[in-house]
């Protein structure tokens, strides 16, 4: 059995009004001001949504509604940060972006508080299009160092797909100055593309397209060789990687003169399992190995429906991963739990904290 069943790909589960106040900023284009001092947090008078302020007892309501649907599945633990399409990263001005970005950081460090045991923040990045990278780190810095996350997410299009031909791959050294910091907090980063304005493709198709790319920047970069302790973890079992990988063995990696392999290249990477199909998560465990495979759900999020009336639930993941005749007990420990704890180690520190062992 691994140490704990930790998945490292949740999103939070708030009330509408924090939803509310992102409309209010987009509205106000932050002329009024960021709103979250000077109202009363009881209902009368202004709505929660335009002060930003949501009382804690509603978040931890939405909490215990969050650990239900873990429970159901048997998690320990989720890694939690926002919905990714709602971190808006192309909209302007860029305050606004770094409003959203620290109100939900906030709403997750209280649910966070309320049950450290079994929810840990990953830190919503406010890396805005257009705009150095590094004017994230004042909110980076905060989430470390204040509100105790693990982990961060990066989106690697924050054009949101208006601009794509503009925005550095991850293998750019405009995200040097990013990877430094996290080599020196040691701080795992999970790259999962967000919003997507595109009506050539909707969210979920550039997830797969922007991780897709991210992959393939990053192993043909130097950046494992400059940052050999960056910790990577890409979300959806590799985008379309794992599924395309003969493209890539031959003649393109060979042209490319990196020296290894192409497979060798990929596995510098961590990837989650947050695919539904058994087809797909066999294929993702065959094709990079079970050591560099980690528990991602979502859930509860668009697996969340039953495969069929009778069958179980879409994002059991770890039930899938059980079923597979592939998978050895040492396969599933690693999956399942215990390379995540290797893989965040603020995270293994949190939760001796909660447990009283620290």
């Amino acid at each position: 059995m691994p140490r704990k069943v930790v998945d490292v790909h949740g999103h939070i589960v708030a009330p509408a009004e924090l939803y509310s106040y992102r409309e209010f900023l987009i509205g106000t284009r932050g002329h009024y001001g960021r709103r979250l001092k000077g109202f009363s947090e009881k209902r009368e008078g202004m709505s929660h949504g335009r002060t930003g302020v949501i009382p804690p007892e509603e978040l931890k309501h939405f909490a215990d509604e969050h650990i239900a649907w873990l429970d159901r599945v048997g998690t320990d633990v989720q890694l939690v940060s926002a919905r990714p399409y709602s971190l808006m990263h192309s909209e302007k001005p860029a305050r606004i972006v770094h409003w959203w970005a620290q109100t939900v950081n906030d709403a997750i460090a209280t649910q966070s508080r309320f049950y450290p045991h079994r929810l840990q923040g990953i830190a919503n990045l406010p890396i805005v299009w257009g705009e150095p990278v590094e004017n994230a780190f004042e909110e980076l810095d905060r989430c470390v160092e204040e509100l105790g996350f693990v982990g961060v997410l990066v989106n690697p299009d924050p054009s949101e797909g208006r601009a794509t031909l503009e925005v550095p791959g991850l293998g750019d050294e405009y995200w040097y100055p990013l990877y430094e910091r996290l080599v020196a907090y040691d701080l795992p980063m999970l790259v999962h593309s967000c919003g997507c304005v595109s009506l050539r493709e909707n969210q979920s198709l550039h997830f797969i397209t922007e991780e897709s790319v991210a992959v393939m920047s990053l192993v043909q970069s130097d950046v494992f060789t400059t940052f050999p302790d960056l910790k990577v973890i890409v979300p959806h079992g590799g985008g379309a990687i794992p599924y395309q990988v003969g493209r890539f063995r031959g003649t393109y990696w060979e042209g490319l003169g990196k020296g290894g392999t192409f497979d060798e290249a990929i596995r510098k990477i961590y990837y989650d399992t947050c695919l539904y199909t058994t087809e797909a998560l066999a294929l993702l465990v065959d094709v990079i190995g079970s050591d560099r495979v980690v528990l991602g759900t979502e859930r509860p999020g668009d697996g969340s429906h039953k495969k069929t009336p009778t069958e179980g639930w879409a994002d059991d993941i770890a039930a899938v991963l059980r079923s597979l005749p592939q998978n050895s007990e040492k396969d599933l420990d690693l999956m399942l739990g215990d390379t995540a704890l290797d893989l965040f180690p603020r995270l293994r520190r949190n939760l001796e904290l909660a447990e009283g062992r620290a």
